[in-house]
């Protein structure tokens, strides 16, 4: 009687949160506002669904309010840190990241960069509800990286003065593609970050890119040298065929040695089932 009473319960607070929600619907809302704010709209739909597909409820629910707001030109900006109930740890990053956002947003870039500044604000949101749950790292890795893709590229259009090409121009952040369990197929949550790459690519014209692929500790060794190099492969194969040039990708194959999460031997950890991503100026 008392599992089906939770069961009730569980499936009654499902049909309530499936009610407050029409993320499809809120997709297609006209747009009434600028540039920005209609890129925000798509962003913020996109991490609704994301959030919708992990049974996330109230955020999928949150984000979903975020997009109509967008959408009716009423944004309010990046959720304040004080919403969330962020990890001691991670507060002082995200801090400084917060009003290095904000300082490009007062200089303009909204409507100088509409498009990447939307990506920003709504990577920046993905990062903070990501960090507070601090239970995925790949997913913090990915929102985080993704916010300072975007961020970058704001602050680049604000730069762009008579002087401004007598001056490098800082790369990009690191980037990090995960993987399944003793898989090298590049799924959903790699796409957005191969997109981030290519992007990187065509606005800073790095020297060289260097990919270094790892696995995780568990099986064998060789066999994991072979799954790190599959995973380069289909990084490498995607890239090209978004237009990347194969003379600026260097390749480095680590396996389990050396890998980004110290672990013991036959250990299967996720965050070592990666391919890393750093850009060069050769300077």
């Amino acid at each position: 009687m008392r599992a089906k009473l939770l069961f009730a319960v569980s499936a009654a607070a499902f049909l309530a949160a499936c009610a407050n929600m029409d993320i499809p619907g809120v997709r297609g809302m006209t747009d009434t506002g600028s540039a920005f704010d209609a890129a925000l709209h798509q962003a913020y739909s996109d991490l609704a669904q994301a959030e919708y597909d992990e049974a996330d409820w109230a955020d999928a629910r949150y984000f979903t309010n975020r997009a109509k707001t967008a959408a009716m030109g009423q944004d309010t900006g990046p959720q304040p840190l004080a919403d969330r109930n962020l990890p001691q740890e991670g507060l002082a990053e995200i801090s400084v990241a917060r009003a290095d956002l904000m300082a490009a947003f007062d200089a303009g870039g909204r409507d100088k960069a509409p498009e990447a500044a939307a990506r920003a604000q709504a990577a920046f949101d993905c990062w903070m509800q990501e960090l507070e749950e601090n239970i995925q790292q790949e997913d913090i890795d990915n929102c985080r990286a993704s916010f300072y893709q975007a961020l970058a590229l704001v602050q680049a259009e604000l730069d762009q003065k008579p002087m401004a090409a007598a001056a490098p121009m800082m790369m990009p952040e690191p980037m990090k593609i995960y993987f399944a369990f003793d898989s090298a197929v590049l799924g959903d949550k790699a796409m957005p970050v191969i997109d981030g790459i290519v992007e990187a690519y065509e606005k800073y014209d790095p020297k060289m890119i260097s990919l270094t692929a790892y696995a995780d500790r568990a099986g064998d060794s060789m066999y994991n040298d072979i799954l790190a190099k599959s995973r380069v492969d289909a990084v490498v194969k995607a890239l090209r065929d978004h237009g990347v040039s194969p003379s600026r990708l260097a390749i480095s194959i680590s396996g389990e040695a050396n890998v980004p999460v110290p672990t013991a031997d036959g250990v299967a950890e996720k965050g070592n089932r990666v391919v890393t991503v750093k850009f060069e100026d050769g300077m």
